[in-house]
C-alpha cells in the first residue's frame, strides 16, 4: 500500500475579517501534488483555510446541468464573504444549505460561523474575486459571535503590528527575525509587499474598531448594512461616503496600474466588492476625473494624477 505521509498536513484556520480577505489578489500555488494553495492578504496572512462569521445576508439555490448549487453571503462589520456549496460537497452541507435557505426565505436573522477553504477566481475582464468553500457551518448566538469577532480582531491587530514593524526592513527573512516579526507572518508579509507594495493599514484598524463595537454591544449586527453603506442622512455622513469611494478607487488604481492604467469595470467591481454601489462608484470616478485626481488615458482606462 502506498504511503500517504507525503500528503500535506491540514492547514490551520485563519481568524480574519471579510475586507482583509476579500481585497486580496495574490494566490500562492504549491508546486507539489499535495502542496496547499494560499491566498496572501495585504497584511501578510497566508490563507488556506479560514473562519468566517457574521449575519447570513443572502442565500440562493440554483439548478444547473451539474446538479444543485447554493450560493450565499455573510456580512461581518468589515464587509462580505461569498460562499458556494455544490453537490460534490458532503450531503450534510447540502442539507444545511437548504436549512439556511429556509430560514433566509422566512426573513429570520441568522448568525453563522463557517470553517472554509479559501478560493480565488478571475473574470474574463481580469477582475479577481475571493470566495469560500465551506467545510463546516454552525448557527451561533450573539455571545459566540462576539467571541469570534474578538479573536479575528486580535489576529488582525497582530498582523497590522507585524506589518508596521517591518516597514523599514529589507525583505529578507533573517532581517525580519532579528526585528522580532512572528515567524508565521514573515513569508506572507514579504510576498504581500512584493505584490501589493506598501499599503495603508488604517482601513484595517477602522474595521477592528467597528468589529469590537459590535462585540461589545455598542452596535447591533442588524445595523451593519446601514453602517457599511454610510447612510447619508446628514452632510457629514455624505462626506464620509464620498471619501470612502475616493480612497477605495485610489487604492485599487495605485496597486493595479502596471503602466497602462486600470479599466473602468475593474475599478467599479472593486468598489462593489467592498460594499459600494455601482452608481456611486461610477459617479466617484467621474468626479475624480473632473477634480484632476484621475486621468483617462484612453477610453475607459484611468491613471492616478500624481
Amino acid at each position: 500500500m502506498q504511503s500517504n505521509f507525503n500528503r500535506a498536513k491540514r492547514q490551520p484556520a485563519v481568524r480574519i475579517l471579510a475586507q482583509e480577505y476579500s481585497e486580496s489578489t495574490l494566490k500562492q500555488q504549491g508546486t507539489g501534488e499535495f502542496d496547499p494553495a494560499f491566498i496572501i492578504t495585504k497584511l501578510g496572512a497566508k490563507v488556506n483555510r479560514l473562519i468566517a462569521m457574521g449575519l447570513l445576508e443572502l442565500m440562493e439555490r440554483r439548478e444547473t446541468s451539474s446538479g444543485l448549487f447554493w450560493t450565499g453571503r455573510i456580512r461581518d462589520p468589515s464587509g462580505l464573504h461569498f460562499f458556494s456549496i455544490g453537490t460534490f460537497q458532503p450531503e450534510e452541507l447540502q442539507i444545511q444549505a437548504d436549512e439556511l435557505l429556509a430560514k433566509f426565505q422566512q426573513g429570520e436573522p441568522v448568525l453563522i460561523m463557517m470553517v472554509a477553504k479559501s478560493s480565488m477566481r478571475q473574470s474574463e475582464e481580469g477582475s479577481i474575486f475571493t470566495g469560500l468553500r465551506p467545510e463546516e457551518i454552525v448557527i451561533i448566538d450573539t455571545k459566540k459571535y462576539a467571541n469570534l469577532l474578538v479573536e479575528a480582531c486580535d489576529a488582525t491587530m497582530r498582523r497590522i503590528e507585524a506589518y508596521l514593524n517591518s516597514s523599514q526592513l529589507e525583505p529578507i527573512s533573517s532581517e525580519y527575525k532579528k526585528k522580532g516579526i512572528p515567524s508565521d507572518l514573515i513569508e506572507g508579509i514579504i510576498l504581500s509587499k512584493e505584490h501589493y507594495g506598501e499599503i495603508d493599514s488604517e482601513f484595517h484598524k477602522l474595521n477592528v474598531l467597528r468589529s469590537l463595537a459590535i462585540a461589545e454591544g455598542d452596535s447591533s449586527q442588524a445595523e451593519l448594512t446601514d453602517l457599511e453603506t454610510y447612510d447619508d442622512k446628514t452632510d457629514s455622513n455624505s462626506d464620509s461616503k464620498d471619501l470612502k469611494y475616493k480612497l477605495l478607487i485610489e487604492e485599487f488604481v495605485k496597486h493595479n496600474d502596471k503602466g497602462n492604467g486600470v479599466d473602468f469595470e475593474s475599478i467599479v467591481d472593486y468598489c462593489i466588492k467592498n460594499n459600494g454601489e455601482r452608481e456611486a462608484s461610477e459617479i466617484s470616478i467621474e468626479n475624480m476625473v473632473d477634480d484632476g485626481e484621475l486621468f483617462e488615458i484612453k477610453f475607459g482606462w484611468y491613471k492616478l494624477v500624481n
